[in-house]
């Protein structure tokens, strides 16, 4: 396992080990969006990934989260600066993801005027977590062309706001059904302007706010996440190899920080037909490679030997082993986790999960 422990390139950072935190949602962010200090707490923690990526962070007050963290006002901007700081104390890095749910969502959190919108109205079967409970998610329409403009502006404030924050890049979440992968996929997206039809068409959403955030970050600092074949929030394509052919050979262009790919959901068993079209697909990217699909330690180091990835990233191991590079290092048992602490909540289930020894952070 030792190539985890090895540094590598990531745009314009040297990473001091190939152990990524993955993106996770825990929702211990105020009603408001408003991260609080036990959430500096947790990201210090961890700070020993060789880079952290953040929760999905709300890029307008519609993008659908039940506290789930933003980053388009001054106080969430300040409420950030604390968590970067805290990681930047420990010597780690992180990135910022930025998010909207697009029609993974629900009514009911929605502040007045707004109401769930998708590129196309075709809802989804999944249960949305709202305050009152999980509820079926609320039947989309589709977005105007004047929407999608306004989308495209917040999404590059909050990239400026990510750099006001102290964050060190920002991940585009076009991933796991969610706005922009819904836009980049034929199963929900059947629009018949110029952001339907054409996998470049399609795909136009995902590069107008690349663009924009590279304009901001400089492209050595900006990620992207796909996820090509899941089938989370009732996603699908009638041809994923083409479209997401199209989509990352278009991303390879831009000189990206690193490309990150979700091969694989967690409790889904290795599906043979999906690794062909991942490896298909692979051939197309250039850069650095994030890879993440449920790995253990030995399966992310011979992923990695084997030349499929650069990196991999870690999610649930993460949150029950604050010290996760540590453990895999010392070859030492994992920290089960507390599956009902995963969502909302205090500090417990959060920041109360013990580091293998004192000192090992």
């Amino acid at each position: 396992m030792s190539i985890l422990f090895e540094p590598t390139n990531l745009g314009r950072y040297t990473v001091p080990n190939r152990i990524i935190m993955a993106p996770m949602s825990r929702n211990r962010a105020r009603k408001d969006g408003v991260v609080t200090d036990v959430v500096a707490d947790y990201y210090g923690q961890r700070a020993t990934a060789g880079l952290i990526i953040s929760e999905s962070i709300m890029v307008n007050d519609w993008a659908n989260g039940m506290c789930a963290p933003g980053l388009y006002n001054a106080e969430q901007i300040a409420a950030w600066k604390t968590v970067t700081d805290r990681v930047h104390e420990k010597g780690g890095l992180i990135f910022a993801q930025l998010w909207h749910a697009g029609r993974a969502a629900h009514d009911s959190l929605m502040p007045e005027g707004r109401d769930c919108a998708g590129p196309s109205a075709i809802g989804i079967s999944r249960e949305i977590m709202t305050f009152q409970g999980p509820i079926a998610a609320t039947p989309p329409r589709a977005l105007t062309l004047d929407e999608i403009s306004e989308l495209r502006t917040d999404f590059a404030q909050a990239a400026k706001n990510a750099l006001e924050a102290g964050f060190d890049g920002v991940e585009i979440h076009a991933a796991a059904g969610y706005l922009i992968d819904q836009f980049l996929q034929d199963g929900a997206n059947q629009r018949d302007d110029i952001y339907g039809g054409s996998a470049a068409n399609r795909y136009r959403f995902l590069n107008e706010i690349t663009d924009d955030a590279i304009a901001i970050w400089g492209s050595d600092r900006v990620g992207v996440r796909l996820s090509p074949k899941s089938d989370f929030n009732d996603m699908h394509d009638s041809d994923p190899v083409a479209t997401f052919t199209h989509v990352i050979s278009a991303l390879n262009t831009l000189n990206l920080a690193y490309l990150h790919l979700s091969e694989r959901l967690p409790f889904v068993p290795p599906n043979p037909e999906d690794a062909v079209v991942m490896d298909a697909l692979r051939k197309h990217w250039d850069g650095p490679l994030i890879s993440n699909g449920d790995f253990d330690a030995q399966e992310g180091a011979a992923h990695i030997d084997a030349g499929k990835a650069t990196m991999i990233s870690y999610g649930r191991p993460f949150i029950s082993n604050p010290d996760l590079p540590a453990r895999f290092k010392a070859s030492a048992e994992l920290t089960a986790m507390d599956p009902a602490t995963i969502y909302g909540g205090d500090a417990r289930g959060y920041t109360d999960y013990p580091p293998l020894a004192e000192g090992s952070l």
